[in-house]
């Protein structure tokens, strides 16, 4: 008798420990995906110019898994993907229509594949993505299976709207950005959604952000440790998010560890 508990408590043991297919990991070497945000003055982004320098620093800092640049406006450069090759939208089109063509890439390249995926979405990207994860989960008309984030970082994303100038726009994307916008309303139905394994999201802010206020940068129901706000980065320009060494590493440290 004496062997058989010592052998069911090795069983145990083992069996309680052992870590289930699809389980949340933390490292640097998982694929990162990075969304640029909106464009008012043309259908062009320059993806490349939004993201190689946090790529090249994020790579100093050890992340060794494939960078993959995601656009979505029709002239879009130095991306590597274009969402619209995954759904139907047009460059004036509301982000959450964008979010749709964003799960089903994700959903066919990677979760199906058995693959997980991290993001960095910026501006409108973080919305692109949260929509893309929440309409997924909630088996919403348009999207997805659940698909397999692990991490998002959103960096200066209007989760509650823009600010407060953006009242003033009447058509096109830029409307989609309103605060109260219905898609707005429809996002924060959720605070934190979740991807097929689990979600781990950081939100990161400026108070030197004039297009989105910090309030709206932060504003999803996770831990406040996971809620970070600077004092002078601006939202765009060359020292913007992406081009402060910073805001870089936090972005690191979002994507390499679970927020606790």
């Amino acid at each position: 008798m004496a062997l058989v508990a010592g052998l069911f408590a090795v069983l145990t043991l083992i069996v309680g420990s052992a870590t289930p297919a699809g389980a949340y990991t933390a490292n640097k070497s998982k694929v990162v995906l990075f969304i640029h945000g909106y464009n008012p003055t043309s259908n062009s982004t320059d993806c490349g110019g939004d993201f190689d320098r946090m790529i090249g620093q994020l790579r100093s800092e050890g992340f060794t898994g494939a960078m993959v640049k995601v656009g979505f406006y029709s002239g879009d450069v130095n991306c590597n993907v274009n969402l619209r090759n995954y759904g139907s939208f047009s460059d004036s089109s509301s982000w959450k229509a964008i979010s749709k063509a964003f799960s089903a890439y994700v959903y066919s390249q990677y979760t199906s594949q058995g693959i997980a995926v991290d993001v960095v979405g910026y501006s409108m990207g973080g919305l692109i993505a949260r929509g893309g994860v929440y309409g997924a989960q909630k088996a919403e008309s348009g999207f997805s299976a659940p698909i397999d984030v692990e991490d998002v970082v959103t960096l200066g994303t209007p989760h509650q709207g823009a600010a407060w100038y953006s009242n003033l726009c009447l058509w096109g994307q830029c409307t989609s950005l309103k605060p109260g916008a219905t898609d707005i309303n429809w996002l924060n139905q959720n605070g934190n959604p979740q991807g097929r394994y689990g979600t781990d999201w950081t939100n990161i802010g400026s108070n030197g952000d004039w297009v989105c206020p910090t309030a709206s940068a932060t504003s999803m129901s996770i831990v406040s440790s996971a809620k970070v706000i600077y004092a002078n980065v601006p939202h765009t320009g060359s020292s913007n998010y992406m081009g402060d060494t910073t805001v870089t590493t936090r972005t690191g440290v979002g994507l390499a560890n679970a927020n606790q």
